[in-house]
């Protein structure tokens, strides 16, 4: 577990300041609340901005009933986000992954200016918004329910090859696991200055992924919920209640989305020890820790960085999330790069 001693000494380091984000604008409320009106065949009273997720607005709607649904909002190149929502819902019910139902959807712009989808509003909220919150013995509930779906998710077939897939024809895949990784680097560090992209961290990440690509090149396209990671798990009462962004399910390595969630969740906290249980269930060695500490640096490098599909931008440079992303990212990429 990295420990705040270390956040802090790394914390002291002067900021950089990378590109600032491409704001995006979101559509205007009273616009969402009428196309859930003619979605729905409903009555909508309210929608007010939820300020969540990278890649699609979400609004929470009420309605006349007193109900509350859910509604994402993206851009016309992101519609096929839903459609994949749609039938990964459809398979990940099947197996018994708690999952919100799809209630509405429109992908021509005809209610609005923008493809949108509306979901039954599952309990609970981000697991990391409710995390420093639970006890110790909820945190272990939550581990224990993370286990479980990750057994239920394993019951669906493997895949054309690796990364992201919206459904099982998509031809977008990778053939093996670390041009997946690969493509998380570049892609992130194409958003940075040049400045940024010389940093020791980078190196470290560079090392580690020729130190450990024979392992890497072994791991097999098994299906993982890719952005169940400290945001998009609901949890209420101590429970896994929901997974709620199910755009895409990768094939690969089920570790990567545990490191994106240690790192998430030490980024605003002291511990990550409910991912850390979670985690260890899947680590059967040194190679396989260091692996999960490559993944936690490759999560931060990401969360640093701006994403040309993001609809939010980055942490400020000067906030205390980017600081403790950039200290996590030093501790893990160094960690990843030690070999025993």
């Amino acid at each position: 577990m990295v420990v705040l001693s270390e956040l802090l000494k790394f914390e002291r380091h002067p900021v950089r300041r990378g590109r600032p984000a491409v704001a995006v604008k979101p559509p205007p409320a009273p616009a969402v609340v009428q196309a859930t009106s003619r979605c729905l065949h409903q009555e909508a009273l309210r929608a007010r901005r939820v300020p969540l997720g990278r890649s699609h607005f979400v609004f929470r709607v009420e309605l006349a009933s007193g109900e509350r649904v859910i509604a994402r909002i993206t851009r016309f190149d992101r519609a096929e986000c839903f459609t994949g929502f749609a039938y990964w819902r459809r398979l990940l019910a099947g197996v018994g992954v708690p999952v919100p139902r799809v209630l509405s959807m429109d992908l021509t712009g005809t209610v609005l200016p923008w493809p949108i989808m509306f979901l039954e509003e599952a309990p609970g909220d981000d697991l990391c918004n409710v995390y420093a919150d639970l006890t110790a013995a909820k945190k272990l509930s939550v581990a224990d329910d993370l286990l479980d779906i990750h057994r239920r998710v394993r019951r669906l077939p493997s895949g054309p090859g690796f990364g992201g897939v919206a459904h099982y024809g998509d031809e977008r895949c990778h053939p093996r696991w670390s041009d997946v990784l690969e493509e998380y680097v570049n892609g992130a560090l194409e958003s940075l200055t040049s400045p940024q992209r010389q940093t020791q961290a980078v190196a470290h990440i560079r090392s580690a992924l020729r130190g450990l690509s024979h392992e890497l090149d072994r791991v097999e396209p098994l299906p993982y919920l890719i952005d169940a990671t400290h945001q998009n798990v609901l949890v209420d009462g101590g429970r896994v209640s929901a997974i709620v962004d199910l755009d895409e399910v990768g094939f690969g390595d089920a570790l990567y989305p545990l490191g994106a969630a240690r790192t998430g969740l030490l980024a605003r906290g002291p511990e990550a020890d409910c991912i850390e249980r979670v985690a260890a269930r899947l680590c059967s060695g040194s190679e396989r820790r260091r692996i999960l500490d490559l993944y936690s640096a490759i999560a931060a490098l990401k969360m640093l960085a701006h994403s040309p599909l993001s609809v939010a931008g980055p942490p400020s440079a000067d906030s205390r999330l980017g600081a403790r992303l950039r200290a996590l990212l030093a501790v893990y990429a160094s960690a990843a790069a030690r070999e025993e």
